[in-house]
């Protein structure tokens, strides 16, 4: 199956110059994560959720005003100063599966789709899944998504606690690559922190210090995980299909489960995960 059958056409961008608010206000109104950067007809960089939110915490200008002036804001203001690039793309010829194994070796979420020069759609993660589980419908019978989330789940979980410091969520993401940790006490799950979660701390960390320096105050954060997971998390366990576990996640809009037996973590499944499928399927 060809990328342009099934990727997003009508796409919303932003330019170089653009305000972070534009860039904040299109990704709220429309549910995106990712937008492209496009000057003079070209596609020039990408810009993320991520990238805003470390960049500046999901703060609008008003929000980030130093002592009441107008024109000076904390942190940086303009898409440009922010975005990825260069920007790796594909055609509408390209396939899914092609697709999926650029996403897969660049570790990247989304991908302009390019006619020659001109943007003509996008192709995400989450509309790769969404595909899955629409060519699969049904959760039996013999396809991919009928195997059990136990034989594409990561057993060796990591975990942090509620009352550990944010950094150290932070560091272990870093250093071991993940977007997603479980919180656990005890043995028992009791929330889960992102990658998002994290960025979004960190980001209003830095306007907020940036502030009180500007105003000749001092700002301190002891921030623990427990003040930013989420609490309410939706799980999976290791016999049901990766079909229902799939249709979860995009159901609940969320990027990973915990796997749990009874109260017991045990493993957890990411779309990244089920992505590999399609990364080795020829759709």
């Amino acid at each position: 199956m060809k990328i342009g059958a099934i990727a997003t056409h009508n796409v919303h961008f932003v330019r170089p110059g653009d305000s972070f608010d534009r860039a904040i206000t299109l990704m709220e109104e429309h549910g995106f994560h990712h937008l492209p950067v496009v000057e003079d007809g070209c596609v020039v960089g990408m810009v993320s959720d991520r990238d805003l939110l470390l960049a500046v915490g999901w703060k609008m200008e008003y929000q980030r005003r130093i002592d009441g002036h107008r024109n000076e804001v904390a942190g940086p203001r303009c898409v440009g100063q922010v975005m990825s690039h260069p920007v790796v793309t594909v055609s509408p010829e390209d396939s899914v599966h092609h697709a999926a194994e650029v996403m897969m070796e660049r570790s990247i979420s989304a991908l302009p789709i390019l006619s020659g020069q001109r943007l003509v759609g996008i192709v995400t993660k989450i509309g790769l899944l969404r595909l899955l589980c629409e060519m699969y419908p049904r959760p039996q019978g013999v396809d991919m998504l009928s195997e059990p989330v136990s034989a594409h789940m990561r057993a060796s979980v990591l975990t942090v606690g509620p009352k550990d410091p944010l950094h150290t969520a932070a560091r272990i993401m870093h250093d071991r690559h993940v977007r997603h940790l479980p919180v656990a006490t005890l043995g028992m799950l009791v929330g889960i922190i992102s990658d998002r979660d994290v960025r979004r701390a960190c980001g209003r960390e830095i306007i907020e210090d940036e502030q009180a320096e500007a105003q000749g105050r001092m700002y301190a954060t002891a921030a623990r995980v427990m003040d930013v997971m989420t609490h309410r998390v939706y799980t999976a366990e290791p016999t049901e299909s990766l079909h229902e576990a799939a249709r979860r996640m995009l159901a609940q809009n969320v990027g990973a489960l915990p796997v749990c037996t009874g109260e017991q973590l045990v493993g957890i499944i990411t779309h990244t995960d089920i992505l590999r499928l399609i990364a080795k399927s020829p759709l």
